[in-house]
């Protein structure tokens, strides 16, 4: 049981490792400037695989501090065998130290684009909470978050999503992902997660 355990982290860790590595030299959707290899795993963390943004950007999509968005990511990446090694990874390939706060992030992350607002109108207070169900079998970190924060997104806020995820990471990485996301998990039975859209 333990061998398989190991197998499947080592396996999450090379995926996570090549996702960083496609993620190479790509510009924030938002603003534009290049992404460190900090930011893109910062990135990938909170499902923005295909569409990543930098550190104040990333704050910017969930209306927190950027330094406070940092931090939050930080120890989220320290918590993840898997992300612990792609920031190691990050560190070696920009030249830092593994045991130093790198440079491009720290002490605080560039300054953050304003994030477009969309008017609300009567219609939006109008729409209901009707739930709606996802299996994500064994999708695993990267991919999980990825495909649940564009579920999260097409959903109406005050909707209730309800997840069966079988991989074993799911039960730190679900409830992790709605604390720094600020979607309310309502419940966490493992594999079975229900999980509120939050407002606007």
């Amino acid at each position: 049981m333990e061998r398989k355990a190991l197998s499947e982290e080592m396996e999450r860790t090379l995926k996570l490792l090549a996702d960083l590595q496609a993620l190479h030299g790509r510009l924030c959707q938002r603003c534009e400037s290049e992404l460190c290899h900090h930011e893109a795993l910062f990135s990938l963390s909170m499902g923005f695989k295909n569409a990543p943004l930098c550190c104040s950007c990333l704050a910017a999509e969930f209306e927190r501090e950027p330094v406070q968005m940092r931090d939050e990511l930080w120890s989220f990446v320290l918590h993840r065998p898997c992300h612990r090694a792609g920031w190691a990874w990050a560190n070696r390939d920009e030249g830092y130290d593994p045991a130093v706060l790198p440079g491009c992030l720290w002490p605080y992350p560039r300054k953050a684009s304003e994030r477009p607002r969309a008017p609300k109108t009567l219609d939006t207070a109008a729409e209901s909470c009707e739930s709606e169900t996802w299996d994500a079998g064994d999708m695993a970190c990267g991919d999980l978050v990825l495909e649940l924060r564009l579920r999260l997104r097409r959903m109406k806020p005050r909707q209730v999503l309800r997840i069966t995820a079988t991989d074993p990471g799911a039960r730190e990485d679900i409830p992790a992902w709605c604390r720094l996301t600020g979607h309310a998990l309502l419940s966490a039975e493992h594999p079975l997660y229900w999980i509120e859209r939050k407002e606007d």
